[in-house]
């Protein structure tokens, strides 16, 4: 079997997983709140926001990787920049025993999709904290963006469509 529980006291402990994210952490967090108190006073609509969503990861060795999601949020009123906020959010990643071709979409879409929530509500309170509603963030497909090949392993540098990344 793949995945057995086994009982541990009064807990089921789940071996064998494909991945175990073993710690979570914030690596860099930036708010920029240029036009404050300005916009906060005298803003009579809401500004655009755009939101752009990476992940990337890098091999540490041992079949452990760190995973980062980056998240960038950005607010425009009238041409001028509101807010920025900027997030990356890391995962330490243990990959279990699994075929080689199957580790590169775990890293990039399983551990991003699971660390998303945590990173979301992060940059949701940053915004909120800023002075502006919070940012709300809807689920994102990382199988569609793992697809289009925006997402990079550093280990081999080369984004999905086998371009050397940036």
């Amino acid at each position: 079997m793949a995945d057995e529980d086994v009982e541990v006291g009064s807990e089921a402990v789940m071996t064998d997983a494909p991945i175990d994210i073993t710690h979570q952490y914030i690596k860099d967090l930036s708010f920029e709140n240029p036009q404050s108190p300005r916009f906060l006073v005298e803003a009579e609509a809401a500004p655009e926001i755009a939101l752009h969503i990476n992940a990337n990861a890098r091999p540490l060795g041992d079949r452990r990787f760190e995973v980062i999601l980056l998240l960038e949020a950005s607010a425009r009123h009238n041409d001028e920049v509101v807010f920025i906020a900027e997030l990356q959010y890391g995962g330490h990643v243990v990959v279990g025993e699994v075929d080689e071709e199957h580790v590169q979409p775990l890293l990039l879409i399983e551990a991003p999709r699971m660390l998303f929530p945590f990173a979301r509500q992060i940059l949701s309170n940053t915004v909120r904290d800023g002075g502006f509603p919070p940012l709300l963030l809807n689920p994102v497909d990382f199988v569609d963006l793992y697809a289009q090949g925006i997402m990079v392993n550093e280990e081999d540098g080369e984004d999905e469509d086998g371009e050397k990344a940036n």
